[in-house]
């Protein structure tokens, strides 16, 4: 699908809204043209000497330009809701894909903060500019043709000439087609690593203070600003020049309407009424070419908009992007919050793991691993830095994204076709080395929303975080500030452990989370987990796991490890 079915799509999202925008833009274009007509029929009659309807014609001209500006003010605020929505109805696709854990929906997650705003900012606005653009072509082409058919009944010649800049625009802005896609990629790009870098720098800012790396962050970030400059400003440049290229066009295309006009009216075969007609309308002719200028080149942004679009939905497929989609921000709509969606229980008896391999294209990752967890154990994956741990357990669970999966996960010896979409609560649940949190109250970043109190209570006392949370003024509706910063790094993957047992999934899996915790709360956290009775696969380095564990795998380069070490716990 190319970028004007795709655009389409998104202006028919609200095709009520849109229409009705659509329809008065098109009306206060039509005005001139009679406002145009209605001019020169005023001045026949005040050549003609007919004052009565000379002052008609007055009247009528006064109306027409009040229903201009009414219609004018109507489309502005109808079109701002229809602005509004096509960058929601995107930005809701480009959402449900990120947060989707499987299913058909679920796409490649975004790389980094900075890419994330390029991408459910700029890359929308630019879908929607183009959609815009296409309403003043719209627009521009009603008043060129009904002033074309009213001028050729005049002088046909002059009428005729109003062909030339259109295809001149075209022909130049056809020729420019790869350098602005080319201006607009690296534009963005260059804009995401500065967004990038100050989100970091802003969220490590402890960590930047404590290393006294302010200058050096400082100084890439005037590198980043600087090549950010240069892209942007030819960008723009280029943009800005097209324009003035076509407003150039547009002039030349009346300069050549006056000529001829000229001509006729030196003939003698124009009225004072066709002048005053043919006045009304030069400054309207121009429109059409500068609008059809700036849409071209807005085509190949929302294009590049599109293309950057799709790499974030399901299977890279670019109509996933345009998904119709009900989203309720009209007034009056029921704004309600939508209930959370899990799949079905399924009690585990056992996990099989049979011929896994999980490659990246740049190297690393794990080849034919065969691992079994009956439903109670416990198991623990260790090995050196780099053997592929942490991605062994993401291609268990789906999550393995820019790697090649081959191999099986079975659930009670049945093959999970899905895996990202199964193995989540109240099935699964994953705790990653790096938690992630977000500012909120604790109770909100354990549950989501999908927990009561008592669930949430109970998961703190598992993880260990229970006699810290009643000491605080607020227990559970504590704030705990942006990605948990007024929280300890224990106290974080404390919290993050509790939002994996909320649930009583029945398999926990974990990522190395015992890093920040000290050797007895380490120890206390697999006896909880142990008497709770969930089943756990978890990647550790520390004696304390391996002497809780049933089963001690290790991985050496990407595979496990054929010695002793991979059998059951005496």
């Amino acid at each position: 699908m190319n970028a004007w079915t795709l655009a389409w799509r998104v202006s028919q999202h609200d095709r009520r809204t849109f229409w009705a925008g659509e329809g008065l833009f098109v009306l206060f274009f039509v005005f001139p043209v009679g406002i145009g007509w209605v001019l020169g029929r005023a001045f026949d009659a005040v050549e003609a000497g007919d004052v009565d309807a000379a002052v008609w014609w007055v009247v009528a001209l006064v109306a027409l330009e009040i229903g201009r500006m009414a219609t004018i003010h109507a489309a502005a605020l109808v079109w701002t809701r229809v602005w509004l929505q096509m960058q929601t109805f995107l930005r809701a696709n480009l959402l449900t894909a990120q947060v989707a854990s499987g299913g058909v929906e679920a796409g490649q997650p975004v790389g980094s903060a900075g890419e994330a705003v390029t991408h459910f900012r700029d890359d929308a606005e630019d879908v929607a500019r183009f959609v815009d653009g296409m309403v003043d072509v719209s627009a521009g082409v009603v008043f060129t043709v009904l002033a074309g058919i009213v001028m050729g009944l005049t002088d046909l010649a002059a009428a005729l000439i109003l062909i030339v800049p259109l295809v001149v625009v075209g022909v130049a802005t056809k020729a420019l087609d790869n350098r602005i896609k080319h201006y607009r990629v690296a534009d963005r790009e260059a804009t995401a690593a500065v967004t990038g870098l100050v989100g970091d720098m802003m969220a490590a800012a402890t960590t930047v203070k404590a290393n006294d790396a302010t200058e050096p962050l400082l100084d890439r970030l005037d590198d980043l600003v600087e090549r950010r400059r240069t892209t942007a400003v030819r960008d723009r440049v280029l943009e800005e020049c097209l324009e003035a290229f076509t407003r150039g066009v547009a002039d030349v295309g009346l300069a050549l309407v006056l000529l001829v006009g000229a001509a006729s009216l030196a003939a003698g075969t124009f009225s004072v009424g066709d002048v005053a007609l043919f006045t009304a309308y030069l400054g309207w002719l121009g429109f059409l070419p500068r609008m059809m200028g700036r849409a071209l080149a807005r085509q190949k942004q929302a294009a590049v908009a599109f293309e950057r679009m799709r790499h974030l939905v399901a299977d890279g497929d670019v109509r996933r992007t345009v998904t119709p989609r009900h989203l309720p921000i009209k007034i009056g709509d029921e704004r309600v919050r939508p209930a959370v969606e899990r799949p079905e229980r399924v009690p585990l008896d056992r996990l099989d793991v049979v011929g896994l391999s999980a490659r990246y294209p740049g190297g690393g990752g794990v080849t034919e691993i065969d691992l079994s967890v009956g439903r109670g154990e416990f198991v623990v994956v260790t090995g050196e830095i780099g053997a592929g741990k942490s991605t062994l357990l993401r291609a268990i669970l789906g999550l393995a994204w820019q790697a090649e999966v081959t191999g099986d996960v079975r659930w009670n010896g049945v093959t999970l076709e899905d895996r990202a979409a199964f193995l989540v609560p109240p099935n699964a649940a994953f705790l990653p080395q790096v938690p992630q949190l977000v500012s909120d109250s604790l109770a909100e970043n354990i549950a989501f929303g999908d927990a009561d109190l008592d669930e949430v209570r109970r998961a703190l006392t598992l993880a260990m975080l229970g006699d810290d949370v009643n000491g605080w003024a607020n227990r559970e509706d504590t704030l705990i500030g942006p990605r948990g910063l007024r929280l300890s790094g224990g106290q974080r993957q404390r919290l993050a452990g509790a939002r994996a047992v909320v649930h009583r999934p029945e398999l926990v899996v974990l990522d190395d989370v015992s890093s920040a915790l000290d050797v007895e709360t380490e120890l206390q956290l697999w006896q909880n987990l142990a008497e709770a009775g969930l089943t756990v696969l978890a990647v550790s380095h520390r004696a304390v796991a391996f002497e809780r564990a049933d089963r001690v795998v290790r991985l050496e380069r990407g595979r496990t490890d054929a010695s002793p070490t991979n059998t059951l716990r005496s």
